[in-house]
């Protein structure tokens, strides 16, 4: 296969898309592709690739659909014999056997702020398949000594979304020293795709915030997308406990997304 198709395969991922493998296992009879032949479909149906074109792809694209849906390899079978000169612009007799396979998305989790709570969240989610950044605007906090285990750490929330491509698979927690962190860093989040953004503080913090935000030009709908105060409610009081509470709403919320229609 084509170094070109993996390269698409990444290019993608790094996008934020959902995507399903399509793959000829066996052929019978007069087939315009034979084992082996590949394709690629996106969540928003692009194709790169092909595994014969007309109407054997337009089957197939249903099937890869569901596939990125639920996540569940697929084996379908297309009859071409059953396709008529017009349907597929080619006179072929046979028959393919297609295994479609959805590809994991790259999920990744974006901490704004390196404290204690952080660093607990960090170790708890390095276990969870989750890509991690964090960033803080101390030197001393942000840095990889203290985060050993997480792909990026850089010092500074002024550049935060021009540093960090958040997606529709970026999971965001802000959980920064004080009311000016938090700030400066949801208000760049909050135009972002991020499915899940929430930040770590009190109801009465959330309030002064919320206010602030609403006063600098975002809608009641952006402002309810934060979750806050972050994580479940499972009476968590230490970092570390702060922490796990937090990772099982990421879990959750990552749940709803894999499950949502592709």
């Amino acid at each position: 296969m084509n170094i070109r198709f993996y390269e698409k395969v990444l290019e993608w991922s790094r996008a934020g898309k959902r995507m399903a493998v399509v793959s000829i296992v066996e052929t019978v009879g007069s087939t315009p592709r034979k084992a082996g032949a590949k394709m690629l479909v996106s969540d928003r149906l692009e194709l790169f690739g092909t595994i014969g074109g007309g109407c054997v792809e337009a089957d197939v694209i249903f099937a890869a659909r569901d596939v990125m849906r639920t996540m569940k390899p697929q084996v379908v079978r297309v009859d071409i014999k059953a396709k008529n000169v017009d349907e597929i612009d080619m006179l072929c007799g046979g028959e393919l056997t297609l295994y479609v396979e959805p590809v994991m998305p790259d999920y990744k989790l974006l901490i704004c702020g390196g404290g204690h709570i952080s660093k607990a969240l960090s170790r708890v989610c390095e276990g969870l398949e989750f890509r991690i950044t964090v960033v803080d605007d101390r030197e001393h906090f942000a840095n990889n000594e203290r985060f050993p285990g997480v792909e990026t750490v850089f010092c500074d929330y002024g550049d935060l979304t021009k540093k960090v491509t958040v997606t529709p698979l970026t999971f965001c927690v802000v959980v920064t020293r004080g009311h000016g962190g938090d700030e400066v860093c949801l208000r760049q989040l909050l135009a972002t795709d991020a499915p899940y953004i929430a930040m770590v503080g009190s109801r009465g913090k959330w309030a002064i915030l919320k206010k602030n935000l609403k006063d600098g030009g975002f809608t009641d709908a952006q402002v309810g997308r934060v979750v806050c105060p972050a994580g479940l409610d499972i009476h968590s009081i230490t970092p570390e406990e702060i922490a796990v509470s937090i990772a099982a709403q990421l879990i959750q919320s990552r749940a709803k997304v894999m499950t949502a229609g592709a």
